[in-house]
């Protein structure tokens, strides 16, 4: 590579803007490229050096769209999403924005990233309550976070107008992967505490075990009680799923009259076309009627978590509370595994050798008999001490270590 003044000529680095810059000359015109460090500028202007002399090299493959801020691009993902968790995308956006919004892409870096995270986590605020300060963001809040702004950097590569994504191999906190469920005594002071409405939904919840955008955006024509089968066209894996209706799911459907009046199962109090809104319910009657019942730690996800843990409790199979729940992963539904009674048993009692490799041996003529699993394996077999068996002449038994002197006459 040629150098100047002691430089590879044609990388360098800018006073106003960070990165190393990769700059070769096709037919007279400059071409300018930038890299995040020297290595990969190096490697990148060889292989355009390379390419050119090979008549091989289109600007159009390495050429970096026109440059463009995080903000607007956020702005642009939010257009063509149709993730059915818009809302938090749109959240996570915002704070982005307030973070990095006026930056353009190609000057964001992994280590502008790292010092963010950081401050999050360090980040505090004084409890309502106790009036202790305590951490602002928890560490899966932080990660969600984080997932979102990567898949907006997969975008802009895809697009053409990254090289790399800066979060590509950036390292997550680890969360703690907690199940909380409503046990019995809970759910009746929960009933007690409910109006007649309100614990029909709760119930509605823990027999389907729908989320809560499901649940709430639930419609009539989604819903068919003679075969017993709820359809859900795009649950959050993006896939049509199938929820069997439980007998008291029946019941509690046959009690909603919406149906006359509303394509939604559960529509809004003033406007009947429009499904109800479930922060409004949450914030009015189920979150007061939690403190009331004094359920601590509990949210509407809680009642998901309900329906998994109880039919896992009942023994059915973890594969089919999968299929029941809709989880695309597996790994996902292994959460209710320490809640499956004789789980582990079952684990160990398949592998185990059986009984007819573990009954007592007997010894009676010279010959080893062994008893089956018919025989009766209580019975008591006599093992006679290695201090009153005959030994060959000649041969004494060792002496410990321990009991041994030795002298030097």
């Amino acid at each position: 590579m040629a150098r100047k003044d002691g430089r590879d000529k044609g990388i360098f680095q800018r006073k106003d803007r960070p990165g190393w810059w990769v700059q070769v000359f096709v037919n007279g015109r400059a071409r300018t490229f930038r890299c995040d460090n020297k290595s990969q500028a190096k490697a990148l202007h060889g292989r355009l050096r390379a390419e050119i002399r090979e008549k091989r090299f289109f600007p159009e493959q390495f050429a970096v769209k026109k440059d463009i801020t995080l903000r607007a691009w956020i702005a642009r993902c939010h257009e063509g999403s149709t993730n059915k968790s818009l809302g938090n995308e749109k959240r996570y956006g915002r704070r982005w924005s307030l973070y990095l919004g006026g930056r353009l892409l190609t000057d964001i870096s992994t280590e502008d990233l790292r010092r963010i995270q950081s401050r999050m986590r360090a980040k505090l605020k004084t409890d309502r309550k106790t009036k202790q300060p305590r951490r602002q963001w928890a560490d899966a809040t932080i990660n969600r976070h984080f997932a979102f702004l990567s898949r907006v950097f997969t975008l802009a590569v895809t697009d053409g107008r990254l090289l790399r994504n800066p979060l590509a191999r950036f390292g997550k906190f680890d969360e703690k992967q907690l199940v909380r469920f409503l046990n019995d005594e809970e759910l009746r002071r929960l009933k007690g505490v409910l109006p007649e409405e309100g614990w029909a939904r709760v119930q509605f919840a823990i027999e389907t075990g729908l989320r809560q955008s499901e649940q709430f955006a639930l419609r009539w024509d989604c819903v068919d009680l003679e075969s017993g089968i709820l359809t859900l066209p795009m649950p959050k894996q993006g896939e049509t799923h199938k929820v069997p209706l439980t007998d008291a799911a029946k019941v509690i459907l046959r009690s909603f009259d919406s149906f006359l009046s509303s394509p939604f199962v559960f529509p809004a109090v003033h406007n009947p076309h429009k499904s109800l809104c479930p922060d409004s319910f949450l914030r009015n009657v189920y979150r007061p009627a939690l403190r009331r019942a004094g359920i601590p730690n509990a949210n509407w996800h809680t009642l998901r978590h309900t329906a998994a843990s109880r039919r896992v409790m009942a023994g059915v199979d973890l594969y089919a509370i999968m299929q029941f729940l809709g989880h695309a992963d597996y790994e996902t539904t292994l959460r209710y595994a320490h809640l499956a009674p004789d789980y582990l048993k079952t684990v160990v009692r398949n592998g185990s050798l059986g009984m007819d490799m573990l009954a007592p041996v007997h010894s009676q003529d010279g010959t080893l008999t062994r008893t089956t699993t018919k025989e009766k394996v209580s019975e008591v077999v006599s093992v006679q001490s290695i201090d009153l068996m005959v030994r060959p002449e000649g041969l004494e038994p060792p002496t410990p270590r321990s009991v041994v002197w030795c002298s030097i006459h």
